[in-house]
């Protein structure tokens, strides 16, 4: 049995029942769910009637790229979205995958090498606080040291120029979550410009989990994204980040 496995903690929303189970609140009051994230709408009918319209292929078993129809697509949504300067690689540069969660944990056991750093120091990865339960599971199974990072008050984000370049010297990976999961604080461009700087200089990779990027309100622009800033700053080829987007909550078509 892999021991890392004793250094997980619970899923939050374990603790989160045990607590409720303590205190059910007055009888008057209509309680505010506070648990899973689940979509307040139905799945739009047109991603209905396309899986309706499917269900002939799925007898056969996908190619592990996924279909090219839909990383094609996909590419050319992330062209409008970011602005960016060229199309994405639909061959090389898009994955769909089953779940942005499975996504975000195993691209940590891809990236996190374990025997890189010196004088037998543990590979660090970088998670703000609060965060979402899967940053903390991947880097501690890749074998890595969490260095959790608070979220400002103000903000809603962590102070990343607060971190000595000494500390950087042994990241490995960074988890960024914007719009923030559960704070709701953004990143502008200039913070997202200057991790991806700061990825270059210190030799780690970003994960930039962008699942609630199209959830914000109408009369703000939309937030921008770690491939807006590669692009910014002329890196049109997206070294050092991976962008994990999600049709969960922006389309309610969770499972998809």
């Amino acid at each position: 049995m892999n021991t890392d496995l004793n250094k997980l903690q619970p899923y939050p929303f374990t603790k989160l029942r045990a607590l409720l189970a303590q205190n059910t609140g007055p009888d008057t009051l209509a309680h505010i769910d506070l648990s899973v994230g689940e979509p307040k709408h139905p799945a739009p009918e047109q991603v209905k009637q396309a899986l309706i319209e499917s269900l002939s292929g799925l007898s056969q078993y996908p190619g592990t790229r996924g279909v090219e129809e839909l990383r094609k697509t996909i590419a050319q949504w992330l062209l409008r979205r970011f602005s960016l300067n060229e199309l994405p690689a639909a061959d090389s540069q898009i994955l769909p995958v089953n779940g942005t969660r499975e996504a975000l944990f195993a691209f940590a056991q891809t990236v996190v090498e374990r025997t890189r750093n010196e004088a037998e120091q543990a590979p660090v990865v970088v998670i703000p606080n609060p965060f979402y339960q899967i940053y903390e599971g991947a880097a501690v199974l890749a074998g890595a040291t969490p260095l959790y990072l608070p979220c400002q008050p103000a903000s809603g984000q962590p102070d990343f120029d607060a971190v000595p370049a000494s500390a950087w010297r042994d990241v490995q990976l960074l988890y960024v979550c914007s719009p923030h999961n559960p704070t709701g604080g953004v990143l502008d461009l200039e913070q997202l410009k200057r991790l991806v700087e700061l990825a270059h200089r210190h030799d780690f990779v970003i994960a930039a989990d962008e699942c609630y990027s199209e959830i914000y309100p109408d009369d703000f622009a939309p937030p921008p994204g770690i491939l807006a800033a590669c692009r910014a700053l002329g890196l049109d080829d997206f070294t050092r980040c991976l962008a994990f987007q999600s049709l969960s909550n922006r389309s309610s078509a969770r499972t998809l």
